[in-house]
């Protein structure tokens, strides 16, 4: 409860308003154009490591290369960096940081395109700023994921089984909201969601394959976990007196809530929930 809210109090008292503030009379952008790509070079792992302050960043499945980044971006206003250290772990950096601190302007133009291989499993950081997040992982071998939005949608998608078990996954959204499709694809053994003001839809459809934590913290906004009727599911829940649990098809038994299927399950999830105002919703899909 105390991350979430330090995320809505971040973004609310501190960068969301001295970053929403317009500048009288900005220069129009001045748009250039950034492109990079490596072929596999015997590598048997990638980590991306992806930090952008203000735009629009959309992350796929690049079938043929290491990887490939297409990058458009106001350089009057932002400096880019885009690295990568070679090895049998390779390490692929980018960054594209606001020059102008506390002033984000009116255009949002900027533009991330980056396609990873799927090759090699994958771990992958991504830390966006001001800005929409598209993440489709279908295809990827993933192995462990972390996504930090500030202001503006997040969403991910995961339509086919991730080829490799992955190992953490964590969410944490501060003024804006997230939308997970095909989560249960990932093939997590745990999964953390920390949501500020606009709070998230974890859909947890797709393959299960192995048991599974999940742990919710939310401050603000509410959080809705959509599961299949594959998965049994435990809930331990603290809220306080302002937010609401609303759970479809549960059972209370020594102060945990299971779902009707639990027993019969072949694969148990088990839910650990603090809630603010925005409270906890459980349905089946």
């Amino acid at each position: 409860m105390k991350t979430a809210l330090w995320i809505t109090l971040a973004w609310l008292l501190g960068f969301a308003p001295a970053g929403c503030a317009p500048r009288g009379n900005p220069a129009p952008p001045d748009i250039a154009t950034l492109s990079r790509s490596r072929p596999f070079g015997g590598e048997t792992r990638l980590e991306a490591d992806i930090r952008f302050d203000l735009g629009t960043v959309e992350i796929t499945r690049e079938t043929d290369l290491l990887y490939s980044l297409d990058l458009e971006y106001d350089r009057g206003r932002h400096d880019p960096r885009v690295e990568y250290v070679p090895g049998a772990q390779g390490r692929l950096f980018c960054r594209l940081q606001n020059r102008e601190a506390g002033r984000i302007g009116r255009e949002h133009k900027n533009f991330l395109r980056l396609g990873l291989g799927d090759s090699v499993p994958l771990d992958l950081r991504l830390v966006s700023g001001v800005g929409e997040t598209r993440l489709s992982l279908s295809g990827l071998r993933l192995a462990s994921l972390d996504v930090e939005s500030g202001v503006g949608a997040a969403k991910i998608s995961a339509y086919e089984p991730n080829p490799v078990g992955c190992g953490r996954i964590r969410f944490r959204s501060g003024v804006g909201s997230l939308e997970a499709v095909g989560l249960a694809n990932l093939n997590f053994r745990e999964l953390r969601f920390e949501g500020g003001v606009g709070g998230g839809t974890l859909d947890f459809s797709g393959e299960w394959r192995r048991d599974a934590d999940i742990h919710i913290e939310v401050g603000v906004g509410g959080v809705d976990l959509r599961f299949s009727r594959e998965a049994g599911v435990r809930v331990e829940a603290a809220r306080n007196f302002l937010s609401g649990i609303r759970l479809e098809g549960f059972n209370l038994k020594d102060g945990a809530w299971y779902s009707e299927n639990y027993d019969r399950a072949a694969v148990k999830v088990n839910v650990k929930a603090v809630t603010g105002v925005g409270g906890l919703k459980i349905t089946w899909l």
